[in-house]
This record gives structure tokens, C-alpha cells and sequence, in this order.
């Protein structure tokens, strides 16, 4: 009995070899399948209430997202010339803030995946070759990437063909070109991926930030120079198109996308084809290449990924303790501990700080070049509606950052509650030091990009302070909601926080916060139309910013006491 275990443990390498290298990927592929199909049942057996809330949230993001696009794209057209000039344009703009992210956001998933999970160890142990390994987690980062983006790209496509009455082939012309593009910035965020595991094994978050903060200075040079012109100067045409002209290069996977969709949309279909065969060739091409060199270098890369960092996190930790000094000054030493302890954890997920730098980061990029893109902002009523759709856009991301990254933080402190009970800090100062701790962050931000969005509107001053203070009063309302649904609703078993922020607390904690925001916005909205742009504060106006300000402080104090009360009597 003691050979027979040996005899077969030695079989199963050689059956496996003999059955090839697609096998072997094959069999990787149904495994993954299988997890995914048992979760997705498990969820549904479990959790619908999740599911439909999520779906419910998909489709009023999706009619919101549809009817943006369609009022963009019939205000484009009012003017033909502007018009002809204006959606290609559009295309290529939307393209090519696609590849920045696209490929971001695939480095840091593939550099997760490759070298940071304990199941790539199991994997590379087993007989799988290192190519097969590559390519599964390269599917799985592009489909964890771009699946937002594919759905983005639906309601995109419907307004399109509702406003231009496009005909059948355009339908399957856009689908095509727009699922083709995913894998080339994919391609570039997995080689990036490597690059930093090989170069910078030591400090990857750091190498990858670095990286990003270069290209968005030079994006942001770049679009700065574009708009640096008066909007009435003669030269400001001549200008732009000598600018613009660089990122509608013909060797540019950007520019072949927004070709061929601009000639989807003016019918000319076989022209189209043409464009959609180039990014299909690309795309396996630069996958193709992609794969084959991190393959090749994967265990290496892997070996030197697995080098402590311990000393410049310890240098990173010093920074982000002295940050938080400043940013907590006002709480008392053992809360200003506990803020200072999550605002590290913050920072040492890339997954979190870099989803809301790119997002803060775009949002900040169009709100102070909004002045120079819209040209008729002389019109009080557009800058009245580019100014309330400013605010939207910030409310409703504020909104889901708090759902995805304020919600989880209670639950996270179940392992460790223990020990943070040896703190003199009882359990409702501890549910309060968080709050203020995301109300300190979101401040900052969602306070930051209005006013920037103000200013360069050059709104009156009493819209000026109804934006500012209805954005604070949000952030007041969207902190407390997720801080208190987190106590009530906590999930102590789990250490992932996008599974804690995807569970059935957080769809709720989600459902309620875009609640809150679409009531403060409602208001906000009635009571601009109603006083109009006026250059005094009125008594009218005021009434309505106190009741937007009452409604998120009252909504913020409900969910804080319910969780407070919960989480205090909770046994972990």
C-alpha cells in the first residue's frame, strides 16, 4: 500500500503532459468557469435581494448614462459644421482617456493576480506551463477591467443610433470595434505589469504610481496647451488641430476605433470593415506578443516579486503617519490613532487609491477646461445646466466611492476588535472616528473638484455656495449612511472589501446613498429653477439649502445611530 500513492502521484505529471499544453489550458479555463458559475449560483441562492438590486442600479445607471449622451449628441448636432467637426473628435477624446484607464487599471489587476496571489504559488508547482498560467490571468484582468466600460459602451451605442438613425450594420460595426479595442491597452497594462515586477520588485505600488503621475502631468500639459488660447482668438483653430493632431496619429489603436465608428455612423460601411479587421489583427497581435514576453520572463519575474519591502514601508508608513497628523489634527489622540491606521490601509491597496485618482483625476481634468470647451457659456441657462450636471457628476461618485470603500471599514476591524479594545476608546467613539475620518477624506475631494468647477464656471455667488455647501452636506449624508449601514449590517467573516462592499449590506448601503444624492439633487434643481441666477442670497434660497443640509444631516445621524447601537452590542 505504501507504493501505490507514489506510483500515482508520479502519473499524474506525465498523464498531464501527455495530454499537451492546450489541455492544460483548457483545463485551467473550465476550472475557472466552474468557480464562476458556483459563485454566481451560490449568490443568486443566497443573496437575490443582491442581485436585483444591483441589476436595478446597472439600468438606472444606464438610462441616466443614455440620456447624458443623447443630450450631448443633439446639442453637438443643432450646429452642422460644429457638428461635422465635433464627433470624431468626441470619439477619439473618449478612446483615448479609454486606453489610459484600460491599461492602468489591467497593471494593477495583472500584478495582483501574477504575482501577489497564494494561488499563483499552487499553480506554478503544478505541471502548467507558465504560458498557460499568463494567459488565464490575463482574461481574468480584462474582464475584471473593462466589463464597466463594456457596459458604458451600450447606452453609447443607443444614443448614437437614436440621434443619427443609423441602420442595422451599425449595431454589430460598434459592438465589434469597441470589444476588439479592450485587449491592446490590456496588452500594454500586462507588460507594464512585468516591467515593474522585474524592475521595481520592492516597491510595485510606488513604480506604478510614479508611472501614472508622469503621464497625467503630461496629459495635463498637454490639454492645457490645447486650451491655453482665448476661445475668440483666430488663431485658437489652427491651434487645436496642430495639437490635436498628435493623438490622431494613424498608428495610434485610438485613432482606428474612433475611425471606424465615425464611419459607422456615417454609413460607409465597408470603410468601416476595414478599420474593424486592423483592430482585430492588432489586438491578437499585441496579445500574442504580450503573452510570449511575460511568459518567457514569468518566473523570474515572479521569484523577484516576492522581495520584502519592508523597509520603504516603513519609510511609506513615517509619510502617511505625518499626512495623517495634519489631516486629524482636530480628533483626540486615540481616534487620530485609528484614522492614521485606516488611511495607511487606504494606501497600501492600489486597488482603492487608484480607481478614485483616476476618477478625481478626470473629473478635476474637465471641470477646469470646462470653461474652454463649451463655447456659448455665456448663455446664463447652459452654464446654469453645465454647472448642476458638475454637481451631479461629483455626487454620484462620491456615491460610490463611500458604498465601495466607507462601507467595508467596520467590518474589516472584526479580526482585530479584540485588540483595538485594549485602546481607551469604546466602541461608538470608534464608529465615529471612522466617520470623521471618511467625512475628512470626501471632504476634500468632493469640496476640491466643485469649487474648481465654480470657479471656472464663474457662477454667481449664490450658486457659488449652494454647490459648495450642497456637496458638503452630501459628503456629510453619504458618510454617515455607509458608516452606520456598515456597523448595522457588518460582515466579520470576510477580508475582502469589494466582496464586504458587494454583499446584501452593501447594495442596501448603495441603494440609499444614490437615494440621498437624487433627493439633495432634486431639491438642489427645483430651487434653481426656481430662483434662478439672481447676484443675492435670497430668503427662498436659503430655506432650500438648509433643507438639503437638514435632510443629509438627519439621514447621516438615523443610519450612525442604528449602527452605533448594533455594532455596540455585536459579539465578535
Amino acid at each position: 500500500m505504501s507504493t501505490d500513492v507514489p506510483v500515482t502521484c508520479l502519473t499524474m505529471p506525465s498523464t498531464a503532459a501527455a495530454a499537451g499544453p492546450q489541455a492544460d489550458l483548457k483545463l485551467l479555463l473550465r476550472i475557472r468557469a466552474a468557480v464562476l458559475r458556483n459563485a454566481l449560483r451560490e449568490a443568486i441562492r443566497k443573496q437575490p435581494v443582491r442581485i436585483i438590486g444591483t441589476i436595478l442600479s446597472i439600468l438606472l445607471i444606464w438610462g441616466g448614462l443614455y440620456f447624458l449622451l443623447w443630450a450631448t449628441f443633439v446639442q453637438v448636432r443643432r450646429q452642422v459644421l460644429e457638428g461635422i467637426v465635433a464627433t470624431p473628435l468626441i470619439f477619439t477624446f473618449f478612446f483615448l482617456a479609454l486606453t489610459g484607464m484600460l491599461a492602468f487599471s489591467n497593471a494593477i489587476l495583472s500584478y495582483g493576480s501574477l504575482f501577489r496571489r497564494k494561488e499563483s504559488e499552487y499553480l506554478l508547482a503544478a505541471p502548467f506551463a507558465p504560458r498557460d498560467i499568463v494567459i488565464v490571468r490575463y482574461l481574468e484582468s480584462l474582464a475584471l477591467s473593462s466589463w464597466s466600460l463594456v457596459l458604458l459602451g451600450l447606452p453609447l451605442m443607443m444614443a448614437i443610433a437614436r440621434v443619427f438613425q443609423e441602420q442595422w450594420t451599425f449595431y454589430p460595426l460598434f459592438l465589434g470595434l469597441f470589444l476588439l479595442f479592450i485587449p491592446m491597452p490590456g496588452a500594454l497594462g500586462l507588460l507594464m505589469a512585468w516591467i515593474v515586477a522585474m524592475v521595481s520588485p520592492k516597491t510595485p505600488r510606488r513604480a506604478i504610481l510614479l508611472v501614472c503621475v508622469v503621464i497625467l502631468m503630461i496629459g495635463g500639459w498637454w490639454a492645457w496647451s490645447i486650451f491655453r488660447t482665448p476661445v475668440t482668438s483666430s488663431a485658437w483653430l489652427k491651434h487645436f488641430y496642430d495639437r490635436v493632431s498628435l493623438v490622431q496619429n494613424a498608428m495610434l489603436p485610438h485613432t482606428w476605433v474612433s475611425k471606424g465608428i465615425n464611419s459607422a455612423v456615417q454609413g460607409q460601411t465597408s470603410l468601416a470593415l476595414f478599420y474593424l479587421w486592423v483592430t482585430l489583427a492588432n489586438a491578437l497581435f499585441t496579445s500574442l506578443i504580450a503573452v510570449g514576453i511575460v511568459s518567457r520572463g514569468y518566473v523570474p519575474a515572479f521569484a523577484r516579486a516576492q522581495v520584502s519591502g519592508a523597509g520603504s514601508a516603513r519609510g511609506t508608513g513615517r509619510i502617511i503617519a505625518g499626512i495623517a497628523e495634519i489631516l486629524f489634527a482636530y480628533l483626540p489622540k486615540s481616534q487620530r490613532l485609528l484614522a492614521a491606521k485606516d488611511l495607511r490601509t487606504f494606501f497600501r491597496d492600489p486597488l482603492q487609491w487608484s480607481q478614485m485618482a483616476i476618477l478625481l483625476g478626470l473629473l478635476t481634468l474637465y471641470v477646469s477646461n470646462v470653461q474652454r470647451l463649451w463655447v456659448d457659456l455665456g448663455e446664463s441657462h447652459l452654464q446654469l445646466l453645465i454647472g448642476f450636471l458638475n454637481l451631479t457628476a461629483v455626487s454620484l461618485i462620491l456615491a460610490t466611492f463611500t458604498s465601495r470603500f466607507v462601507f467595508p471599514l467596520i467590518s474589516l476591524e472584526g479580526q482585530q476588535l479584540w485588540l483595538l479594545g485594549l485602546l481607551p476608546l469604546s466602541r461608538s467613539r470608534m464608529v465615529i472616528a471612522k466617520f470623521l475620518y471618511a467625512l475628512t477624506i470626501t471632504l476634500i475631494a468632493g469640496i476640491g473638484v466643485m469649487a474648481v468647477s465654480v470657479y471656472r464656471l464663474q457662477l454667481s455667488q449664490p450658486l457659488a455656495v449652494m454647490h459648495v455647501v450642497t456637496i458638503a452636506a452630501i459628503c456629510v449624508g453619504l458618510c454617515g449612511v455607509s458608516i452606520g449601514m456598515g456597523a448595522r449590517l457588518p460582515v466579520f467573516t470576510e477580508r475582502n472589501p469589494a466582496r464586504i462592499a458587494g454583499g446584501f449590506g452593501g447594495t442596501i448601503s448603495l441603494l440609499l446613498s444614490v437615494t440621498l444624492v437624487v433627493a439633495s439633487l432634486v431639491a438642489v434643481g427645483f430651487m434653481t429653477v426656481r430662483e434662478g441666477l439672481g447676484d443675492d442670497i435670497t430668503s427662498g434660497m436659503m430655506g432650500w439649502i438648509a433643507g438639503v443640509v437638514l435632510a443629509n444631516v438627519l439621514a447621516a445621524g438615523v443610519a450612525m445611530t442604528a449602527g452605533i447601537r448594533h455594532f455596540s452590542r455585536v459579539e465578535v
